[in-house]
């Protein structure tokens, strides 16, 4: 979710649930073509059907390029399987290095050749008609479009859980960055994603407020969805929630301009907040059963619901205070080498 006074192009809603910013966007009637873009670091058990899934478009992408940092699993020899099956449709790109998810998606920024281009994470799966449903849109003038997603694997807590949070939180009136989410390529070209951030977390909705603080038209559309799969066991959770939470500090001090000790009064803060409400039962209740009331398991998940709650939070506050350390470090490195 993203804060809506951001940024110059401001969104109104409209009867069929698509978004759109009230002032006219100029009209492209030529039907776009489709770059899709896949960062991928160890993720062998998804990328072959994420790949399937984009190859299998009954309007086909012009590419599907991988940006590889650096795995140590079978990711690669997957894809490369995947592009020599692809009639070169599939570009395999090894950095070598682990870079970030930014840096990986700005470089197939840079290979693309389509006028649009499709930002995928190596666990989200298209529906055949995916870019079918998106080329009306851009055809209209759409500059910017972010969809709807669902959980695929429900059969485990972690997807219950995340799927849970989407339904009871987010929908067209307050949606940001999604998955699955497209812009013209001269936009990504023109906004970029921020390299200052390590790994996946806050890089997409920065993304998204640069490409609407420069102005470009950005729509919703929920009739369109997509299907994208999470860690299925506590540890994979675990690791992915503290990765989003080491983001956090590295947002406020690179993208904020936040001076670090700001920050790590900020972050002591939200651990005392987070400390204090973990102790309240009634709250905690009342915000599981409302998860349950999501969840296709309904109450019996209600145990569930609590604990997947108090270990994001937990794993979100670990994630922040390895930041602050690795920031703190490198500060103290800098002032070592200036003195």
């Amino acid at each position: 979710m993203i804060d809506d006074r951001r940024g110059t192009a401001e969104r109104v809603s409209v009867p069929t649930g698509l978004q759109t910013c009230p002032d006219a966007a100029p009209t492209r009637s030529q039907q776009p073509s489709f770059s899709i873009v896949v960062p991928t670091y160890n993720e062998e058990a998804d990328i072959a059907d994420t790949l399937r899934c984009a190859l299998a478009q009954t309007l086909p992408a012009r590419e599907v390029i991988v940006v590889d940092g650096g795995s140590t699993d079978r990711t690669l020899e997957r894809a490369r399987r995947a592009a020599a099956d692809s009639h070169a449709r599939v570009e395999v790109v090894a950095e070598g290095r682990r870079r970030g998810v930014s840096a990986a998606r700005n470089e197939g920024i840079r290979r693309a050749t389509g006028d649009v281009v499709v930002f995928l994470n190596a666990d989200v799966l298209l529906p055949p008609d995916f870019l079918a449903n998106l080329a009306p849109l851009y055809a209209a003038g759409a500059d910017v479009v972010s969809v709807d997603s669902r959980v695929a694997n429900l059969d485990c807590v972690p997807g219950r859980y995340i799927d849970a949070v989407h339904r009871l939180k987010y929908n067209a009136e307050n949606v940001g960055w999604s998955e699955g989410f497209s812009c013209r390529r001269e936009a990504a070209l023109a906004a970029a994603f921020p390299e200052q951030i390590p790994g996946a977390g806050g890089e997409d909705v920065e993304f998204l407020e640069r490409l609407r603080a420069l102005g470009y038209f950005w729509q919703v559309d929920y009739s369109i969805c997509v299907a994208h799969r999470v860690p299925a066991t506590v540890a994979g959770f675990w690791q992915q929630c503290h990765g989003r939470g080491r983001s956090i500090p590295y947002c406020e001090t690179a993208l904020r301009r936040m001076p670090l000790p700001l920050v790590t009064a900020r972050r002591a803060a939200a651990w005392a907040k987070t400390a204090a409400v973990a102790g309240l039962v009634l709250p905690n209740a009342i915000a599981a059963a409302r998860l349950a009331a999501k969840s296709p398991r309904g109450m019996r998940d209600l145990p569930a619901m609590w604990s997947a709650h108090h270990m994001l939070f937990a794993a979100h506050r670990a994630g922040e205070m390895q930041g602050l350390r690795e920031l703190w470090r490198d500060r103290h490195g800098a002032e070592k080498a200036a003195a």
